[in-house]
C-alpha cells in the first residue's frame, strides 16, 4: 500500500500534543524522582526501603492477581462461547458482555456494596440458608478482587475471542485427522491463541493494579491509594513520587511483555461478529451456552444494579438529587466532550502514520502509545500537578479544568490511535490509489475520502473516549478545580460518607448516560457499515 503523505506540520502538531499530554507528565515524575535522589537521597531511599513498600507491593499484586484470576475464569469460557459459529443471538450477547467493561469500576463496587450490605438481598438469602455466620462483605481484599475481576473480564473475552476468530483452520483440520475434540483444542487451537491469552492477562493486571477508586472505596490500600494519600492527605510529594516509581516500573514491564508476545497479532476484531473463522461449534450445547451468558449478565450487571435501583427510594428523592447535581453532570459532560474532540483530532494523523510507516521512529512511537493506556491515572495526574507547579501559566489552566482535559486526552487518546491505526490498515489499496489520482491536495483526500471511509472509526473513537472520560476518577480527584465536581468525584464522595441513596441515583444516571452514548455509537456504526456495503 502506498503511504499517502500528510503534511508534516499536521503530524508534528499531533505528536507534540500527544507527547505533552501523555508522556510529559511521566517524564516530570521521573525527573522529580531523579532530582530528589540527587538533592535528598535519604528521603527517597527511606521511602523505597521502608517495609511499608513491601506490604503495598504484596497487597497490590495480590489484588491484581486475584482479580485477573476471576476475569480469566469468566472471560475464557465467554470468549469460546461468543466466537462459536452456531451461538444464537451472538450480536446481542456480545453487547451484553461488554456492558461491565463500559461501566466505571467504582460504580460496580458501589452496586455490590448495596447487594452485600447486612440487609442486602444476597446476605439475607445466605442468612436464611446457612445462618447468621454466613454474611459476606465486599469491603475486603477478596471483595475488591471480585469487583475488579467482573469489571475487566470482558477484556479477556474480547482479546481471546479475537484470537479464536482469526486462527488457521488448516491446522485444525490436520489435527482432526489424528486426535479428538480435546486434542484439537489443546494442540491446534491453544497454541494459536496463547499470545492473546498472555496479552489479555497482562492488560487486566495493568488496569487492575492502576485502579484507585475501587480499593479506596473498599478500604484496601494499594499503590494508587497510597500515592493519593501521600499527596493529598499528608502533603508529602517526595513519598508520593517515590511510591509511584515501583508502579511505573511494573506496568512498563507488563507493556513490553504483552507487546513482545503479541508481535503483529490483532488485539480486537474489527470485522463483524458473523465473520469468524473459529472452528468451535456448540452443537447441542448452544442452549447451555445461552443460559451461561444470561446468568453471567445477571450476576455481573443486572442483579447488583437492581439492588442499586431498589435503594433510590421515591421519585421526589431522585428529582432532588438530580437537581442538586446538575452542575456536576454538566461539568462532566463538557470536560468529556472537549477531551473527546481533542483526542480524536490528535489520534487521526498519528494512527495513519503508524499504519503506513515501518521506520524505527514508528516502532518507538508504537511503544509510547501503550504507555498512556497502562500508566495509572493517579501517576498522570500527579505529573500534571508537578508541571503546573513549575509553570505558573499552567496554574490558570488548572483553575478552569483544562489540565483535567489534558489528562483525559493523554490517558485515552491512545485508544483512539489504536482505532485509527487498525482502520487505516483495513483500507482497500485500490481506494488509496484512486484517492491519490483524484484528490491532489491532502485536505481534499481528508474531506472526501478519509472522513467518509473512517466515519465508523471516528464514531468509535469518540464514544470510547467520552465514556472513559465520564467514568475517570484516578486523575480527576487530583486535578478537579476547586469549587467544581464531576459525577465520578461526587459519587465517590457520597459513597465514602455513607450517602447511599444519593450515590445510587447518580450511579444509575452515569450508567444510563454511558449506555445511551454507547448505543448511539453502535447505531452510527451500523448505519455507516450498511452505507459502505
Amino acid at each position: 500500500m502506498t503511504f499517502r503523505a500528510q503534511p508534516r506540520s499536521l503530524l508534528f502538531m499531533a505528536l507534540v500534543a500527544f507527547l505533552a499530554t501523555a508522556i510529559l507528565p511521566l517524564i516530570a515524575i521521573l525527573a522529580y524522582f531523579v532530582i530528589g535522589l540527587i538533592l535528598s537521597p535519604s528521603a527517597i531511599t527511606h521511602v523505597l526501603l521502608d517495609s511499608r513498600q513491601f506490604v503495598l507491593l504484596n497487597r497490590s499484586v495480590t489484588v491484581a492477581v486475584s482479580a485477573t484470576a476471576v476475569a480469566l475464569l469468566l472471560g475464557l469460557p465467554t470468549a469460546i462461547v461468543l466466537t462459536s459459529k452456531d451461538l444464537p443471538y451472538r450480536r446481542l450477547f456480545y453487547f451484553l458482555v461488554l456492558i461491565p467493561l463500559l461501566i466505571p469500576p467504582y460504580i460496580m463496587a458501589g452496586a455490590w456494596i448495596h447487594l452485600l450490605s447486612p440487609n442486602g438481598l444476597l446476605n439475607r438469602l445466605l442468612t436464611v440458608i446457612f445462618g447468621p455466620g454466613a454474611l459476606l462483605s465486599v469491603s475486603s481484599l477478596p471483595g475488591c478482587a471480585w469487583c475488579l475481576g467482573i469489571s475487566f473480564f470482558p477484556l479477556i473475552a474480547i482479546v481471546v475471542g479475537t484470537g479464536l476468530s482469526q486462527i488457521d483452520s488448516n491446522l485444525v483440520d490436520i489435527a482432526r485427522l489424528s486426535t479428538g475434540q480435546w486434542g484439537i483444542f489443546r494442540y491446534a487451537i491453544v497454541p494459536q491463541i496463547w499470545p492473546h491469552i498472555i496479552a489479555s492477562i497482562c492488560l487486566v493486571i495493568i488496569f487492575v493494579i492502576g485502579q484507585y477508586s475501587v480499593p479506596s472505596l473498599l478500604g484496601v490500600n494499594t499503590y494508587p491509594v497510597e500515592i493519593f494519600s501521600q499527596f493529598s492527605a499528608f502533603y508529602n510529594d517526595t513519598a508520593a513520587v517515590a511510591t509511584a516509581l515501583p508502579l511505573i516500573v511494573l506496568v512498563i514491564f507488563l507493556i513490553l511483555l504483552q507487546k513482545w508476545v503479541m508481535l503483529s497479532h490483532n488485539y480486537i476484531r474489527i470485522t463483524p461478529s458473523s465473520e469468524t473463522r473459529s472452528p468451535i461449534k456448540l452443537g447441542g450445547f448452544k442452549y447451555y451456552a445461552v443460559v451461561f451468558l444470561t446468568a453471567l449478565f445477571l450476576v455481573t450487571f443486572l442483579c447488583p444494579f437492581s439492588s442499586v435501583l431498589a435503594h433510590t427510594q421515591s421519585p421526589g428523592k431522585i428529582w432532588r438529587t438530580l437537581y442538586s447535581s446538575t452542575e456536576s453532570i454538566m461539568t462532566t459532560s463538557i470536560l468529556a466532550l472537549l477531551a473527546t474532540i481533542f483526542a480524536t483530532v490528535i489520534a487521526f494523523p498519528i494512527g495513519q502514520y503508524l499504519a503506513y510507516r515501518r521506520t524505527r521512529f514508528a516502532r518507538i512511537l508504537d511503544i509510547l502509545c501503550w504507555l498512556p493506556i497502562a500508566i495509572p491515572g493517579t501517576v498522570i495526574g500527579l505529573g500534571l500537578v508537578k508541571l503546573s507547579n513549575l509553570l505558573p501559566s499552567m496554574q490558570k489552566l488548572d483553575s478552569v479544568g483544562i489540565l483535567l482535559v489534558c489528562a483525559y486526552v493523554g490517558m485515552f487518546g491512545a485508544f483512539s490511535v489504536r482505532i485509527f491505526e487498525a482502520a487505516y490498515r483495513r483500507v482497500d489499496p485500490n481506494i488509496e490509489e484512486a484517492a491519490a489520482i483524484d484528490c491532489q491536495r491532502w485536505y481534499q483526500r481528508l474531506l472526501y475520502v478519509d472522513i467518509p471511509i473512517h466515519s465508523g472509526a471516528i464514531a468509535a473513537s469518540m464514544v470510547i473516549v467520552f465514556v472513559l472520560a465520564i467514568g475517570e476518577l484516578n486523575a480527576t480527584v487530583l486535578l478537579i478545580p476547586p469549587g467544581k465536581a464531576t459525577l465520578s468525584v461526587t459519587i465517590d464522595n457520597l459513597l465514602h460518607y455513607g450517602a447511599n441513596v444519593q450515590a445510587s441515583i447518580l450511579c444509575l444516571v452515569e450508567a444510563l448516560l454511558v449506555l445511551s452514548v454507547v448505543s448511539g455509537g453502535l447505531l452510527v456504526w451500523c448505519i455507516v457499515g450498511k452505507r459502505q456495503k
